[in-house]
């Protein structure tokens, strides 16, 4: 038998071609995934006139960000997702943000999430990097374990663990708890979360190492009397324990805030109240990333930022607005309240806000806010802050 003789590049392209007649096709492959996300443009000034009559544009600038997220089904029970995210930023304003009026095209995209799911019967377990998806996070990312469990009709029950904390502002721009080095600890919740018409109620305990334990619980009732017309209530008690390690400035703090709304015929109202108490009217906070899913008004947020809370504070609020043509939006707040220090001294604020919205499809929306907030201190000098944002998403 003769034996042919085959040159080393005849080899590797041999082996390249099997390598190729063996791999999935593209449809075959994409087949099973899911692709969800958005892209967003906004435009954010911020001026500042100081007590002195100083004027300072502390912010003006451009913002780009999207997220693209695929889920694929990888066999009957295991699911895999990764979500890349962009986010970069332009000055509008020279010498805002100590920045120059230069157009960001280095930005790369980065993971946002990569993890690996497991769903059995009413239980999903999830393990990798993943948004933490808690009441005292909005979007913020970790690398652990989370398990959800929904086998009582009605009822979510959920315990996570993660042990790497995401702690930059590429979370939509997030502002974290101001405490130091409190993330680099392991974070520990399980929460009870449920929804039987009219009533709805979460109940979260998480544990931060060495740094706070937080307890919250949520109670919202929402009773529609007619096709046209809703009333709601809700209210919410937050206590964070923080510990002494976290440093001498930062106190156990305690949070209130109830809401009263009704719905009718394409008008909204709402009243509520927001409290707090930091103890010896020290540095405290009850969310650790942005705002959490807290009760919330205005924009400015200069002494309710739930990051950032400092002594005693009283706040009410009004809300309201009107949409029609299911498409348009025209709305407003209104909140006054005062803080006072370790020292005794009384901040009074006052924020007024404008909102207006459109949403041009179910997937894209434009929006916009005109947000004025008055701080006037103990001798009646002012504060102004003015701040307006202009925004166009597309979700899908």
């Amino acid at each position: 038998m003769k034996i042919a003789k085959i040159s080393l590049a005849a080899l590797v392209a041999l082996g390249a071609f099997s390598t190729v007649a063996s791999a999935t096709p593209l449809e075959e492959a994409i087949k099973n995934v899911d692709l969800s996300g958005y892209a967003r443009y906004r435009y954010n000034n911020v001026a500042v006139k100081n007590a002195n009559g100083v004027k300072n544009n502390t912010i003006a600038h451009h913002q780009f960000k999207s997220e693209f997220s695929f889920k694929a089904a990888l066999d009957d029970n295991f699911f895999g997702v990764l979500t890349l995210r962009y986010n970069s930023s332009d000055s509008s304003a020279f010498g805002a943000d100590n920045r120059t009026d230069n157009t960001d095209t280095s930005s790369p995209f980065n993971v946002k999430e990569f993890y690996l799911g497991y769903k059995v019967g009413a239980t999903t377990i999830t393990a990798g990097k993943q948004t933490i998806g808690s009441f005292f996070t909005d979007d913020a990312v970790g690398t652990g374990v989370r398990v959800e469990n929904q086998d009582i009709t009605g009822l979510t029950l959920t315990a996570f663990a993660f042990d790497a904390l995401e702690n930059n502002n590429e979370s939509d721009g997030a502002i974290y708890t101001n405490a130091p080095g409190i993330f680099n600890n392991n974070l520990y919740a399980v929460a009870a979360i449920g929804s039987y018409d009219p009533v709805s109620f979460q109940l979260w305990y998480a544990s931060l190492v060495d740094s706070v334990n937080l307890i919250i619980g949520d109670v919202n009732l929402s009773l529609d009397i007619t096709d046209s017309v809703n009333v709601g209530a809700r209210a919410q008690y937050a206590h964070a324990d923080i510990d002494n390690d976290v440093g001498a400035n930062f106190k156990d703090t305690d949070f209130y805030a109830t809401e009263l709304g009704t719905k009718l015929f394409g008008a909204d109202v709402a009243a509520g109240y927001i409290g707090y108490k930091v103890h010896d009217k020290a540095n405290g906070f009850v969310s650790l990333e942005d705002q959490g899913s807290f009760i919330e008004v205005g924009e400015i947020k200069s002494a309710l930022d739930y990051t950032a809370l400092q002594g005693r504070g009283n706040f009410w609020f009004l809300k309201g607005g009107y949409t029609f043509a299911d498409k348009f939006r025209l709305g407003g707040e209104y909140s006054n309240g005062k803080v006072r220090d370790a020292a005794n001294v009384k901040e009074k604020y006052q924020e007024y806000v404008a909102r207006l919205s459109y949403d041009y499809s179910a997937k894209l929306q434009f929006s916009s806010f005109y947000a004025y907030e008055i701080n006037k201190h103990q001798d009646s000098s002012k504060d102004k802050t003015k701040f307006l944002r202009f925004q166009a998403k597309y979700s899908f």
